[in-house]
């Protein structure tokens, strides 16, 4: 009997929800203190992302659950195969972990891909790439696939790093400039170390170096991916620049802050507002402030839910609220059908009575 062929979009719908087991495969050293880990999901199955995606792994380190968000560095080409390239940060309980003790043959878990930013759902004529160290990854996945499906657009590639011998992917990018005529390629270095020379651009991202190595910048849609104050940099460069910022998109993983709205009613008298949480599963009782997310509230009170990317992206927090008034700011990923169930994601929802949560 004849199965029916499913596009990857129709794939994709069969998994939103749950975790599935994912196995390490290899473990490459990239640089000194970055590494790539390959994954392969149970049975064989295929892995179905866009170009740019993250996924939300959860590890065990030593007997606590740890959920972290990588963006997936391979293209979905390699559906059965997919990667995360990730930096050892000083002081990193979770990056740390993977560079010591993450070995070919161990399992941990994963969420199903998610995030907006990615050329499928960013289309342009025209990119303008901007990353800072390991934020390389959403954008080498992009390329990739642009590579492997022929999809060889005009792209300018402007990567930034501390050093030469930090570079992630240097091989595979010169190679890609040599073979992709409407490809550029920028690198960006702050400083010269170690054995390696560096015959290129010294310094860091401005408004200058930005006209010189990109002077129809204007005309590209630009994604940036980077460390916190990277993004920042590049934005107040962008807005000081007069860039249409419509034609811009980030990827980051970092904690919201409250909305403007929610502080400003909270505060009466220089007093700011409380309400009650009553957590059913776990039957215990707190309180929160309107200026503190749900998730900070619930941890505050002794109850633990998973959390990864704290902007509303990757839905690892979602929890049904049962009772009770807050607002949003974000939720991209909470579905219509899952909105009109009271699901809220905790880490970007702040409380505007008394509620009760199912957690």
């Amino acid at each position: 009997m004849n199965m029916p062929v499913l596009s990857v979009q129709e794939r994709s719908l069969r998994w939103k929800v749950g975790q599935k087991t994912a196995r390490c495969l290899r473990v490459i050293q990239e640089t000194s203190d970055v590494k790539t880990f390959w994954f392969a999901l149970e049975n064989h199955e295929e892995l179905d992302f866009k170009p740019g995606q993250f996924l939300t792994f959860t590890f065990l380190i030593d007997d606590r659950e740890a959920v972290r968000c990588y963006s997936l560095s391979s293209s979905p080409t390699q559906s059965r195969q997919f990667a995360i390239t990730v930096k050892r940060v000083p002081g990193g309980q979770v990056s740390n972990w993977l560079h010591d003790h993450l070995n070919v043959g161990d399992e941990t878990r994963i969420m199903a891909p998610a995030g907006h930013f990615n050329c499928l759902d960013i289309v342009a004529d025209r990119y303008l790439l901007l990353s800072g160290g390991s934020g390389i990854t959403p954008s080498m996945s992009m390329v990739r696939w642009m590579r492997d499906t022929g999809r060889l657009g005009d792209v300018h590639f402007m990567h930034s790093a501390r050093s030469p011998g930090d570079i992630i992917f240097h091989q595979e990018l010169l190679r890609i400039d040599s073979q992709w005529p409407r490809f550029r390629l920028s690198l960006l270095c702050e400083e010269k170390t170690g054995e390696q020379g560096w015959a290129g651009y010294r310094g860091r991202l401005n408004a200058d170096l930005l006209a010189l190595l990109c002077p129809d910048f204007r005309q590209r849609k630009i994604l940036c991916c980077g460390p916190a104050p990277y993004m920042k940099a590049v934005r107040d460069m962008l807005a000081a620049l007069s860039f249409p910022m419509a034609q811009y998109a980030e990827e980051s993983f970092g904690a919201p802050g409250a909305p403007a709205a929610a502080a400003e009613s909270s505060m009466l008298a220089g007093t700011a507002l409380t309400h009650r949480v009553h957590f059913s599963r776990s039957g215990r009782e707190g309180q929160g402030s309107a200026t503190d997310t749900l998730l900070d509230t619930a941890l505050a009170n002794g109850v633990w839910i998973p959390s990864a990317c704290r902007t509303g992206i990757c839905g690892s927090c979602k929890v049904r609220k049962l009772g009770g008034t807050v607002t949003m700011d974000g939720a991209l990923a909470l579905s219509d059908a899952e909105r009109a169930d009271d699901f809220i994601l905790p880490c970007c929802a702040y409380l505007q009575d008394d509620v009760t949560l199912e957690a």
